[in-house]
C-alpha cells in the first residue's frame, strides 16, 4: 500500500470524474465507470494507485456489496468545514485567538436551507463566505442569491 487513505470505488458512474463526485455527493471516491469486472475491487487508494478486492481468510473471493453510483446519497452540507481567507491571515500573524468556528443556515431565492460549517474570524466572515459559495454555485444549489443568513458558534469538534 501507497500510504494513502482507503476509500470506495463507485461503480455506475459514467464519465463523472472525482472531483465532479465530491462537489456534487461531498463524498470521496475513486469512480469506477459503467463496466463492473467479473472480480470488482471495491476500495482503492485515494491516489487511485493500488485496489483492493474483499477475500476471505483462506484467500478465496468473498460476496461483495458494489457502491452503485444510483444508490449514492448527498452527505450534509455541513461535513465540509470552509474556511475563509481571513483565518490564513490570522495564522500568518500569529493571531489564533481570533479564529472561531461557526454554523451557518442559508436560504436561497428558490428556498433552498443548508447547513454549512465554516472556520472564520467573526461571524460576519462567515457570513460573506457563505454568500460567495452560493453566488458562485460552489454548494450546487439552484439558488444563487441568499435570502436569509442565521450565524451560530459551534463548539470544537
Amino acid at each position: 500500500m501507497c500510504g494513502e487513505r482507503v476509500i470506495d470505488i463507485i461503480y455506475g458512474t459514467g464519465d463523472m470524474t472525482e472531483v465532479d463526485f465530491l462537489l456534487e455527493y461531498r463524498k470521496e471516491g475513486i469512480m469506477g465507470g459503467d463496466n463492473i469486472p467479473r472480480r470488482p475491487p471495491i476500495w482503492a487508494c485515494s491516489c487511485g494507485c493500488k485496489r483492493f478486492c474483499k477475500v476471505n481468510p483462506d484467500g478465496t473471493d468473498a460476496p461483495v456489496k458494489l457502491k452503485l453510483f444510483k444508490n449514492i446519497r448527498k452527505a450534509p452540507a455541513d461535513k465540509i468545514n470552509w474556511k475563509t481567507s481571513m483565518v490564513e491571515r490570522a495564522l500568518q500573524g500569529n493571531m489564533h485567538e481570533s479564529i472561531h468556528h461557526y454554523k451557518v443556515v442559508i436560504e436561497t431565492e428558490l428556498g433552498e436551507k443548508e447547513l454549512l460549517s465554516f472556520t472564520a474570524v467573526c461571524g460576519s466572515d462567515a457570513e460573506v463566505q457563505s454568500e460567495t459559495l452560493v453566488r458562485k454555485g460552489f454548494l450546487r444549489l439552484k439558488g444563487t442569491r441568499c435570502v436569509s443568513i442565521e450565524v451560530f458558534d459551534a463548539p470544537v469538534d
